[in-house]
């Protein structure tokens, strides 16, 4: 049986997804590209790993086991990696990040700038992700070394995966300069707004969620005038005099004209973490990428979880 480390994680990713096309779109192939690879390992192995259930496949039991022993074989090659990196004594080679919009906006320049002046020999690549499940099944599936997300109910490593608190990103009002809401003040409670028309992120992104509850426990649902899903469009609407908004201070990067910011007076924050894979754990590129986002955090002022 001579089957390769691609081969192994093409399965196991067939197998966490339940469709080839799902796979190939998480690892960057065809599906004709990962169906070759899987037809490889039934050939290599004499047995069938998958069979079709309506439009997705589902492990054979074959499967199953070769899954089990690829992901201790993956893990244990990402440890061979970190020994070999700890033995060199710096932090080097490519580390790929995942991140949403309002990090990659803020957070991630400076980030870049600092990793390039301490840590020359350490690469970093970015893919931007839609949702923090996405971003975390990239980096269970070896697609991603790490993602930045916002935190959820969770114990501290779940799943093979360590979620590292960085720092809380705390909720502000956003108003229009020259509407009545909140004028000639710094500071507003949620339940003051509960008339206001509301340009909101949509209930399915958990930022959306987030707010949505908070407003609940002020006391009202909030009226939703504009649903979007993009920061800076959020603030520019907010301009045109089209409604309020509640934003995280990492979403007021490019703030436009003709808005003013307000604190809450029972303020309320997500918590963004570093998930990263436990079998990486002990990689000098990784501490160094945890050590790195604890001070551009630092640097930008934000209220940085420390320990």
């Amino acid at each position: 049986m001579d089957l390769s480390i691609q081969q192994l994680r093409m399965l196991r990713e067939v197998a966490e997804l339940g469709t080839i096309a799902a796979a190939a779109d998480g690892l960057g192939y065809t599906p004709s590209a990962v169906s070759q690879q899987l037809a490889a390992i039934e050939k290599s192995t004499g047995v069938a790993v998958l069979e079709r259930v309506g439009r997705n496949v589902q492990l054979t039991d074959a499967g199953r086991e070769l899954v089990l022993h690829a992901d201790i074989v993956l893990a244990e090659l990402e440890r061979a990696q970190a020994s070999l990196e700890r033995v060199k004594g710096r932090a080097e080679g490519t580390v790929r990040l995942g991140l949403s919009e309002s990090m990659a906006s803020r957070f991630l320049p400076p980030l870049l700038r600092q990793a390039a002046a301490e840590h020359p020999n350490l690469e970093i690549r970015t893919e931007e992700f839609p949702s923090e499940s996405s971003g975390v099944e990239a980096v269970r599936s070896g697609q991603l070394d790490a993602c930045f997300v916002m935190a959820v109910s969770h114990s501290p490593v779940h799943d093979g995966i360590i979620f590292e608190p960085l720092f809380r990103d705390w909720f502000r009002i956003v108003v229009q300069t020259d509407s009545g809401w909140g004028r000639g003040r710094s500071e507003m409670s949620l339940n003051e707004l509960a008339d206001a028309p509301f340009v909101l992120a949509p209930r399915r992104v958990w930022c959306g969620r987030l707010i949505h509850n908070a407003c609940q426990q002020a006391g009202f649902s909030p009226n939703v005038v504009h649903e979007i899903d993009d920061y800076p469009a959020t603030l520019n609407v907010v301009a045109a005099g089209a409604g309020v908004s509640l934003v995280p201070e990492l979403g007021l990067a490019q703030r436009p004209d003709g808005v003013r910011i307000l604190d809450i007076a029972a303020p309320f924050c997500r918590t963004v973490e570093l998930a990263y894979r436990q079998s990486a754990a002990s990689r000098p590129a990784t501490s160094a990428l945890v050590d790195l986002a604890g001070e551009v955090a630092r640097q930008l002022g934000l209220d940085v979880i420390e320990g």
